[in-house]
């Protein structure tokens, strides 16, 4: 080779240039190295010119390089002709893989000859040759010592055949690539270092590996030969861990020889250019070779359980990218899996392996990866891939830059240098300070509602016992009954929340630390000023309580809290303005189509008014736009979603004033008390209705000011559109409760951006009106945590009954008790009480009252004196218990002790119990549950196309070392 380098190959530095001697330290006898080195190209015309000022830079060069071009279009025969010393450069076709270019390039040219003159270091031609093959990618570019440090490691472990550089970050980065790779038996490439890891000497260590790179791979002559190259079954990926392995298994060493460095730039890997020899994608080819490579190479006792890792492998990562809206993913998955396990070709290579072994896999196995590091590895990228998307999720283009204007600037809090690192923290977050003071109040808000029995109040029915009884709560309802939709979406919590006794504790409970988390959400993405955005958060959760949804049990009006924020998020994004276009997120529409069905499905009224203004707004504010478009779909989705409940709705508008979770709601809302009406506060609120005049008042302030932002205006629409709603719906007789809410917030929201725009201010008017706001706010939450959250809120049992009346409606006896309620003055009640009694979902699900109308002709008769026949109707009716609970009508009472059939039994100071003699006849039950699977099957599967489509999309990822260079194909 000449020694004439080209202009401008200074690329290395210092770094590049290992102090170390290079003479054996044990004074053994040198050997002479002869190196015939291979380089395949293919489309590399970015890469080689590099690779060529590498070549001109090594101190100790090879004695004989080939080059082959596999099929390139660009510029890379003439490159590869210009390197130093080249021989004639050798073409293949472009279907030829790697291993199969460096043998036809070998067969053509041949290995370099052995000098019979002096050799380099002065011996007289008798010292011990051995001849070495290396390997090298058109985009790598070995440091000018690269081939001299893997000599001298050759030389002082001449028991090792293989050898492999430390390869780093192309062009000339101190970031680690590999240093040696092994792998899984589930087939996952583990190099041991982490992502972005920095090379600073951490790794220098020669040591054994199962195999190392084939870029800047060196390898003895008599290794190559006897393991006939690389497996041509593997042209592209998993080459380097297949020869690596079978170098092992026939007792070959591999080492790695970290003072010799290669940067690679892994084109192929990281979709730079097109692969050669294949259509198939990158990572279905990636995958099957990794599948080959374990079948082929795996010890037989293993193999039926790897491929049982397969599949399930396999089927996890389908449904990852499935859910990831990539179905293409799913497919490579099963099509590198079983095309591997049909096609054969592992199978005949462990026939033709039999042979190299010399060595145990017991002996060996300590070079290959744990499953557990593989496990981590996988959790750790999934939680970083989760991360990475859900940034980029409701992004459908670049984000405009933020420009960082002067309020924007003054709005970052300033501390000292010099306070402690916790105090500085908190200072400039002043929302997390806020959030932890609501989450640990909750806890002490609740002090009497700690303990055994289950929530239960005026307006809430205990929760289900168990997920399967939601679950049949949800689908069964009587005949030309709909179930309501809240109970599926119920059941959906409670499978995360240990049942639906720890989803409504979750709720109730946790809603204003929940709620207040949802508004800074909402809050942040336009309220700048970290100290307001605090507050507004904090009073949105404060909300909740000051309503009455806690204390009274109001279960929908909780859920509203907490979703209302995140719709209000979905909608800003769908809305708002991007840089080269007006564009909405379709993604975001997505989510906001969930969040109105929890609207519609938990709280009615409120949903109907949301979805109402949407529409509006969609059409009036931003047309026939995209945006106004994907608004006007994210109704329709949330109606779509809760179907038949939608159908229910229409065709009963009474319903719509009910809340989920107990009875409906009439008595929740302004009554005749028009402050109560102007200030939000519901009838039975735990706070006095005058507590809301500060927050109002200041609201009224802001709107004297000049200049005011459209989301100050936007929430003044919010509280108006509530305020109306609630009017309505009170004298509809309708529950009012969510409606007023919104009123509340939208106070809340319109303050916020006030504070944001004026909260730097150092007038006294304008300090003086926040401190107002702020000791209202601090005064309200004092009462919370004096007050508590209960009354009429409670932790009971289940059931207001005699504990055998309780424990016979289980098995075997399965009894069905009437409940009659009758009080003077008053008309009579009833209730059949079966499984466990009346729970979440009974009352909207109610039989009609030409279901019912047996029972209410019984109880109708009995109320004028009886005929004597009654007993027995009841016990054809399948009835086994009639009970009244006090306070009891004595005529009621006395009718009911003289009729046939019926035995007085136990019960409670001041209440009524019979038996019902049922021996003689076979009763019937009047109302049976019609079980609708079909529409649940439905709803599951709208509902899961609804979550992956607001979800981002999956990407498939090769398993090369550097996961932020890996290839990705979406």
């Amino acid at each position: 080779m000449e020694s004439e380098a080209p202009a401008g190959w200074e690329f290395f530095d210092a770094v590049d240039f290992p102090t170390d001697p290079t003479d054996d330290p044990l004074g053994r006898a040198r050997i002479r190295h002869v190196v015939t080195a291979v380089v395949v190209g293919h489309e590399g015309a970015a890469w080689l010119p590099r690779l060529t000022e590498a070549l001109w830079a090594l101190e100790r060069r090879p004695e004989r390089v080939i080059a082959v071009d596999t099929g390139s279009t660009d510029e890379t025969a003439e490159l590869l002709a210009e390197m130093p010393g080249v021989e004639p450069v050798v073409s293949l076709s472009a279907r030829s893989g790697f291993g199969t270019a460096v043998t036809r390039g070998l067969e053509t040219v041949g290995f370099a000859p052995i000098p019979s003159s002096v050799g380099p270091y002065g011996d007289d031609g008798l010292a011990t040759v051995v001849e070495w093959l290396w390997l090298l990618h058109d985009d790598c570019a070995p440091a000018p010592k690269a081939l001299e440090q893997m000599l001298l490691q050759a030389t002082l472990a001449p028991d090792t055949g293989v050898w492999g550089p430390k390869l780093r970050l192309w062009p000339r980065d101190r970031e680690l690539l590999e240093v040696g790779v092994t792998t899984s038996l589930g087939g996952r490439r583990d190099t041991g270092i982490e992502i972005g890891e920095l090379d600073q000497g951490q790794h220098d260590q020669p040591r054994n590996v199962l195999a190392v790179s084939s870029a800047g791979m060196l390898v003895r002559r008599d290794v190559w030969e006897s393991l006939h190259g690389f497996d041509p079954k593997l042209p592209m990926f998993r080459d380097d861990i297949d020869f690596g392995w079978r170098a092992s298994r026939a007792g070959f060493k591999v080492g790695v020889a970290p003072d010799a460095v290669v940067y690679h730039a892994q084109a192929a890997a990281t979709g730079e250019r097109a692969l050669a020899g294949t259509r198939r994608h990158a990572y279905q080819l990636d995958r099957a070779h990794a599948y080959y490579t374990v079948l082929a190479n795996a010890p037989r006792k293993l193999l039926p359980l790897l491929v049982l890792r397969f599949l399930l492998g396999t089927f996890i990562r389908s449904v990852w990218f499935l859910l990831g809206k990539t179905p293409s993913g799913a497919v490579d998955e099963w099509t590198a899996l079983m095309g591997t396990l049909l096609a054969g070709g592992w199978t005949k290579a462990r026939k033709d392996r039999r042979r190299l072994d010399k060595v145990s896999y017991e002996s060996i196995k300590p070079l290959f990866s744990r499953s557990v590091h593989a496990l981590r590895h996988n959790l750790e990228e999934t939680g970083s891939t989760i991360s990475e998307r859900l940034r980029e999720a409701w992004a459908d283009e670049p984000e405009e830059q933020v420009v960082t204007t002067a309020r924007r600037a003054k709005s970052t809090a300033r501390v000292a240098q010099d306070q402690p690192r916790w105090r500085r923290q908190i200072i400039r977050r002043p929302f997390l300070v806020a959030w932890v003071f609501l989450f640990l109040g909750a806890f002490v808000a609740a002090r009497s509602l700690i303990g055994g029995g289950v929530l239960r109040s005026n307006l809430l029915l205990p929760a289900h016992e168990t997920l399967g009884s939601l679950w049949h709560a949800a689908a069964a309802a009587p005949p030309g009954v709909t179930p309501p939709a809240w109970l599926g979406q119920f059941w959906a919590l409670s499978t995360v929340t240990f049942g639906p006794t720890g989803a409504t504790n979750v709720i109730l409970l946790g809603a204003i630390p929940l709620a207040a988390l949802s508004a800074w959400v909402l809050l942040r993405a336009f309220v700048v000023d970290r100290v307001a955005r605090a507050w507004g958060a904090s009073a949105y959760g404060l909300a909740v309580f000051t309503n009455g949804a806690i204390s009274q049990g109001r279960l929908g009006t909780c859920v509203a809290a907490i979703v209302l924020p995140l719709l209000g998020a979905a909608v800003h994004t769908v809305a708002r303005r991007r840089r080269v276009v007006i564009q909405g997120s379709w993604r975001a529409a997505w989510f906001a189509g969930i969040c109105q069905a929890v609207l519609f499905a938990f709280t009615p009224a409120l949903g109907l008014l949301v979805s109402i203004c949407l529409v509006a707004g969609a059409l009036l504010g931003l047309g026939w736009r995209r945006q106004g478009r994907q608004l006007v779909f994210s109704v329709v989705l949330g109606m779509l979603l809760v179907l038949p409940w939608t159908i229910e709705l229409i065709l009963h508008p009474s319903r719509l004033g009910q809340e989920a979770g107990g009875p409906p709601t009439a008595a929740v809302g302004p009554g005749d008390s028009i402050a109560r009406l102007l200030t939000g506060t519901p009838v039975g609120a735990p706070t006095p209705w005058w507590f809301a005049v500060p927050l109002i008042v200041v609201a009224l302030l802001a709107l004297t000011r000049r200049s005011r932002q459209r989301y100050e205006m936007l929430g003044w629409f919010a509280a108006l559109s509530g305020m109306a709603g609630a009017l309505v719906a009170s004298r509809l007789g309708g529950g009012s409760g969510p409606l007023m809410f919104l009123m509340t917030a939208g106070w809340i929201i319109a303050v916020t951006v006030a504070w944001d725009s004026v909260g730097k201010s150092r007038q006294i008017l304008v300090q003086g009106v926040l401190a107002v706001v702020l000791v209202a706010t601090i005064v309200t939450a004092g009462f919370w945590l004096v007050r508590g959250a209960d009354d009429p809120l409670r932790r009971g049992p289940e059931q207001d009954l005699p504990a055998y009346l309780m424990s016979a409606q289980g098995p075997p006896e399965n009894a069905s008790i009437l409940v009659v309620r009758k009080e003077l003055d008053n008309p009579m009640r009833f209730s059949l009480v079966r499984n466990g009694g009346p729970r979440m979902g009974s009352l909207e699900a109610a039989p009609t009252a030409e279901q019912t109308q047996p029972i209410t002709d019984i109880l109708s008769t009995l109320g004028g004196g009886g005929t004597g026949e009654e007993g027995r109707q009841l016990a054809a009716l399948a009835i086994d218990y009639v009970y009244l609970p006090a306070p009891v009508d004595p005529t009621l009472m006395s009718t009911l002790d003289s009729l046939p059939g019926l035995t007085r039994a136990s019960a409670e100071a001041d209440d009524a119990s019979w038996l019902v003699d049922r021996t003689s006849i076979e009763g019937k039950v009047p109302l049976q549950d019609d079980v609708r699977s079909l529409w649940r099957v439905l709803g599951i599967i709208a509902w899961l196309i609804a979550l992956v489509s607001c979800l981002p999309t999956a990407r498939r990822t090769v398993a090369v070392p550097h996961g932020t260079h890996a290839r990705r194909a979406s």
